[in-house]
Order: structure tokens, then sequence, then C-alpha cells
């Protein structure tokens, strides 16, 4: 089954009738209630196409947005237009229309559509105009009007003039209508919904205020935890003067114990708070002292104290462990190797000294411990480092210099002896491109050796990558040592490009880059490469010929530097123009 769904929004709401309201009496008709509500909505197929023509469409009326069953449905056929339009009368199935009960309660209603069996979207919520259904109801008794219960009265007249009959003033024009269930006295309301108001969680008695707690006991009292996402803050009691200082206001810890003696519950009070210093001073200052009070009593000093220099003052008789809570003597030992003590041990009065064997110095010096410059840097020997050795820096990470003369004396020089690992490793993990990992320069950049592999590249984009001209070894194999396009077509006869590896600079790729082309005669050509290549590989491609021939390259028998290129069918030569490559 096709599964369809449908975005709808409720365009309007009118209140239409179809109950006819029986009259009480000739002298009084009330109001008709509606019982039909119009709804509009557009109805869509799962690929998101308008639905036309006819459809059946479930309406269900929620309690909660998101679960529940259904309070009341109903299916109907609606006729859809070419964009999916159509309107219904939410009721019209019903014989008695939309059930009032629906709206008897202040709790938020919610609309689920449902296209043809497919997925209900998401359930919107029912303003305010369904609603009137059960306002309407609740302005009867007994479905009478209450007009229907007043006493006749004569009518009266003022002296003034005739009596001016009261009128109600309308609702401003876009209000919202609020309700309430009622609450509770002393408790803050709050919006539950967007036009419902119930209790809150705060209680107010005119003298106190709790939050989560109906019984404060201070002017706030917290039922529950708290969390302050900044500065809590106890002030002074009051501002100091030269008589006196004043103490912060304070902070109460209090537990509860039980006394044997009394049967009773007592509690135990420990109190933190700021104290003055020095008041009425030239340097005043404060500290934070701890108090204690038991039962009824005021907490008063127990003697501990911090003062602003985060220095402790204990209460008279702290004890430490050892010595029965004295000290009798201090001591003071090092490494002799790095340290001189004198002075030690002090057992009533007296100074340790500890003095360097080797004063601590940035270069460097042989059993002095390290002391870094100004820049933060120092000197040193040999370094080892059996963790491996990291450096960070905003430009360069590690340094290496040599002042030798030879083969050997390097700058850096990493060696390994792992089969998978690197001496020398560098690795960019910046992304950009261009980065590099390992950067050289000098006559010979990058230098390396291996008994299997010199230098083995691997990349997801490139194994090995260059910006100028690659050199190998004449006698050795996987690189092109020359390549040549050769113009033999129309005198003049020449190289029109070319690369030579064993020249450097532009004259590699500057034609005719070293290679010197003899025509033999028209179809067969000499081509000197400048180097032996006899004994390498030579291959040679046909671009244009003046007439259906076949392209061989062959070494000259008696040129080791030189090979032939000529294009034939059937014993006789043809111009052509052909590309040459050594190899």
């Amino acid at each position: 089954m096709m599964r369809t769904k449908v975005f709808s929004t409720i365009c309007l709401l009118l209140i239409t009738c179809t109950l006819p309201l029986l009259a009480q009496n000739t002298a009084s008709a009330g109001p008709v209630v509606p019982r039909l509500v119009n709804y509009s909505g557009k109805a869509f197929d799962a690929a998101g196409k308008p639905l036309a023509g006819i459809a059946g469409v479930t309406f269900a009326i929620y309690k909660d947005q998101y679960e529940g069953s259904p309070l009341w449905l109903e299916t109907q056929n609606v006729t859809a237009d070419s964009k999916g339009n159509y309107t219904v009368q939410l009721g019209a199935t019903k014989p008695e229309g939309l059930p009032l009960e629906l709206f008897s309660s202040p709790e938020a209603r919610w609309l689920g559509v449902r296209v043809n069996g497919g997925e209900e979207q998401p359930r919107v919520l029912l303003i305010s105009v369904p609603y009137a259904l059960k306002a309407a109801d609740a302005e009867t008794i007994g479905g009478l009007p209450p007009s229907a219960f007043v006493l006749a009265a004569p009518a009266t007249s003022s002296s003034n003039g005739p009596a001016t009959p009261s009128t109600t003033q309308p609702l401003v024009t876009g209000a919202t209508p609020v309700t309430t269930a009622g609450g509770t006295v002393n408790k803050l309301a709050k919006f539950d919904a967007a036009a419902d108001i119930t209790n809150s969680i705060i209680f107010d008695n005119g003298t106190n205020v709790g939050i989560g707690n109906a019984a404060p006991g201070a002017k706030l009292d917290v039922g529950g935890t708290g969390i302050f996402r900044g500065l809590l803050t106890l002030p002074a009691t009051g501002t100091a003067t030269a008589t006196a200082g004043k103490n912060s206001q304070p902070m109460n810890f209090t537990a509860s114990s039980f006394s044997s003696s009394t049967s009773k519950a007592v509690n135990e009070a420990f109190r933190w708070q700021a104290e003055p210093v020095g008041n009425d001073t030239a340097t005043p200052s404060g500290s934070l002292n701890l108090l204690f009070g038991s039962g009824t009593s005021t907490p008063t000093e127990t003697g501990l104290s911090i003062s602003s220099k985060g220095l402790i003052t204990f209460a008279a008789g702290q004890a430490f462990p050892g010595g029965g809570g004295s000290v009798t003597s201090v001591g003071l030992s090092a490494p002799s190797s790095d340290f001189t003590v004198s002075g030690s041990p002090v057992t009533s009065s007296g100074t340790l000294a500890l003095n360097w064997t080797v004063a601590p110095t940035n270069a460097a010096t042989a059993n002095a411990i390290v002391k870094r410059d100004s820049t933060g840097s120092f000197s040193a020997g040999s370094i080892t480092a059996s963790l491996g050795a990291s450096a960070y820096s905003t430009t360069v990470g590690v340094y290496g210099e040599s002042d030798g003369t030879v083969s050997g004396d390097n700058g850096v020089e990493g060696v390994t002896f792992a089969g998978p690992g690197s001496g020398v490793a560098g690795f960019n993990n910046s992304g950009a491109p261009g980065s590099i990992g390992v950067y050289g320069q000098g006559d010979t950049a990058i230098y390396a050796y291996g008994t299997t592999t010199g230098v083995y590249g691997h990349g997801s984009s490139y194994g090995f990558a260059t910006d100028g001209n690659v050199q190998q070894a004449r006698t050795a194999g996987g690189w092109v040592k020359a390549m040549a396009v050769v113009q033999g077509l129309n005198a003049p006869y020449t190289v029109t490009r070319c690369f030579n590896s064993y020249l450097t600079g532009s004259a590699a790729t500057t034609p005719p880059c070293g290679f010197n082309l003899t025509e033999v005669q028209p179809g067969l050509f000499n081509i000197d490469f400048g180097f032996q290549m006899n004994d390498r590989f030579i291959m040679a491609t046909l671009i244009n010929s003046a007439s259906a021939c076949t392209l061989y390259a062959a070494y000259t028998p008696t040129v080791e530097t030189s090979g032939q290129l000529l294009c034939g069918f059937g014993g006789s030569y043809t111009p052509f123009v052909a590309t040459v490559a050594v190899f």
C-alpha cells in the first residue's frame, strides 16, 4: 500500500452548528452551540507530491503531543484539489458531532492526521476555538440559559435619566483566554501550557520563600540540591570603622548527634567566617576562621584560622604524629655528588645549609645540573634518550649542525636496528597542499643508500613527486633516460620536443637537448643521443607519415651512442613524425 503523508496546518477553525437546541420557552432562546469544527489541510504522497481526488483521512484527537491513545477519532473521505487542498468538518460522521467531554479539562488537545492508512504526521495543537464548545455548554444550567432563572423586576429609572445597561468589555484582539483549575494558597503560579495556569514549586508565605519546600524556615529555604553557575558571595555584615571591623556573613555546617544524657538530638554547628585583622592600621588584612557551637549555644572561635597569605594557625593543643606531639630534631640529607650539607641536624636551634657541589649552568659542564639561559636553551654534549627525544617549536623542531669536513660528519643522523623502522623519518600532518615531511637543501639535497631500497615512497596520491627533472644511472633500469619527438616529415628535419636526463637546467628540455638528428634518406634517420645507449631499451611510436608505413627503431651498428628510425612499407621508406625513448 502506498504510504502517504500529510503536512497540514489549521487554516481556519469555523464553528458550525448542526444540532438544534430545543427552546425551553417562547420568551427566551439560548445560543446555539456548534458541535462541528471546520478543518483545512493539504495531502501529499510519500514522494512529497500533492494528492488529488478522493482520499481516506483519519482524524484523531490526543491528550499528549507524542504518545498515548486517541481520545476520539473518525475517518472521512475527502476530495482534494489538484494541489492537495481539502476542507472537512470534524465530527461530521458522528451523530453527536464532537463530544463536549473532549474539552472539559484545561489540558491541551492535539490533532493527528493520517492519509490512506499512511504514517500519522506530527500532531498539531488545537487552539482556543474548539474549547468554545465547552465554554458555551458552561453558560447553560441544565441546558437553560442563566436568564431563565432570573426573577423579573420592574424597570427602574433615575431622575437624572434612563438607566444605562452594563456591558462586558470584549477581549483585546489577538488575546488568548487563560484558564486555571484553581491553585494552592501561597503557591506561585506558572504557565504549564500556552493558556493554562497551575501551581509552581515556589512557596511564599509572606515572610519566607521555599523552593520545593512548603514550610520555609528562612528567607530562602531550598528543599533539594542547588547549583550556582557564578560567584557565591557572603558580604560583610557592615562597613568597618576606626573603632571596629566587620566579619563576613557566616557559612554554617550543622551535624546532628544524639545525647544519651538528655535522650535528645543535639545540633553540632561548625561555622566558617572571614574576620578583620589589623583594623585601623596602615596594613589591614583578614583571616578565615573556624568556629563551633553545640546545641543552642552560639558558635565561638576554635583557634584554627588561615591568614591572607595562606599560613595556618592551629588551635591550642594541636598535636602532630610522632615525638609525643613535639618536634625534637630536624635533619637534611642530599646526594653528596651534587650537594654539600651543613648544620644538620638541628636539635634546638640552628641553620641548615645546602650548597651545590658543581653549580648549575647552561654550558656543557661535567656533573653540573642543567640551568637554562634567558632564552630557555642550554648546551650539552652527547644526549642519549632511551625513550626517544621529542621537540616542539613554532619554527624549527630539531636543528643539527656539524663543523666536520669529511663524509659522515652529519648535522642530524639517525640509526635504527628495527627491521621496518627508519633511521630518520619526517611527517607533516597539516594536510595542506605542498606540505613537506622531510626537506633537504644542498648540492645533494637528500642522499639515500640501502642494501635493498635506497628511497621508498608511498602516498595515497603519489608515491614519488618532483618539480624537477629526474636522473638515473645509465645502466640502471626503471626511469627514462631520453625522449624526443622527431619531425622527419618536412625539411628542415628537427627534434621539436625532448628530454635528456644527463643534461642539467634548461638544456635538458630545450631542443635539440644535445641530440643530433641526421637524414640518411627520406624516411630513414640516425639520432645520436650523446651517451651510450646500444645496451639500453629503445622504443618509438609513429605520430604521422606521408603514406602508410611501419615504424622501426634500432641501434646504429657502428656507433654505440646512436639509434636509427625508419618508416617503410613494401621495400621503400616514407617521411614521418614519431617519438623515440631510451630506457
